[in-house]
């Protein structure tokens, strides 16, 4: 399977995997806005239980000259207690895609690395529609043998993580 369709496949699969949580959620649905360095995310966290969300997370990044950058993944968040700050401790999965532009005469290939990890929070709720939240994160992640996102192409790398997210819930 060349790498296009492997995109492709990531990106239906993760979409198709939502489509099912979102008909099936017990609770509410809301939307995220992350920042994790200079990253900015999406997620949409589902309440499936009364103390568990899973959060389908997106990201993308463009540069003219440069390319691509998207990352699918997802995301639980199992709760310890549900009050006005629910701390929480959760697992992610996801995949980090970059396609070089037309322009970009160096890069030309696509590359993925892959990412798994723990997270440990905690999300403060204002009202019940609208909270703030820390996590602090350890990842493993596994690079494309031609990335050098994590300085180590074709190998595994443990990294931590701290993000900071804001979620209005529906």
């Amino acid at each position: 399977m060349n790498m296009n369709k492997k995109i492709i496949f990531l990106v239906l699969a993760g979409t198709l995997f939502s489509n099912i949580l979102f008909a099936q959620h017990k609770g509410k649905t809301g939307l995220s806005g992350s920042i994790q360095g200079s990253d900015f995310g999406i997620l949409i966290p589902v309440w499936v239980g009364e103390k568990t969300v899973i959060a389908p997370a997106f990201e993308l990044k463009f540069g003219e000259k440069i390319g691509t950058d998207f990352a699918v993944g997802l995301a639980t968040r199992m709760y310890l207690k549900t009050e006005k700050l629910c701390p929480y401790y959760g697992f992610k999965l996801g995949a980090l895609v970059n396609i070089p532009s037309s322009a970009n005469e160096i890069d030309t290939e696509t590359k993925i690395d892959l990412v798994g990890g723990l997270a440990f929070g905690a999300e403060y709720f204002f009202v019940d529609n609208f909270s703030v939240g820390v996590e602090l994160q350890g990842n493993i992640t596994k690079s494309g043998t031609n990335s050098a996102r994590f300085g180590n192409p074709g190998g595994i790398n443990f990294n931590t993580g701290t993000m900071v997210i804001a979620t209005i819930y529906f």
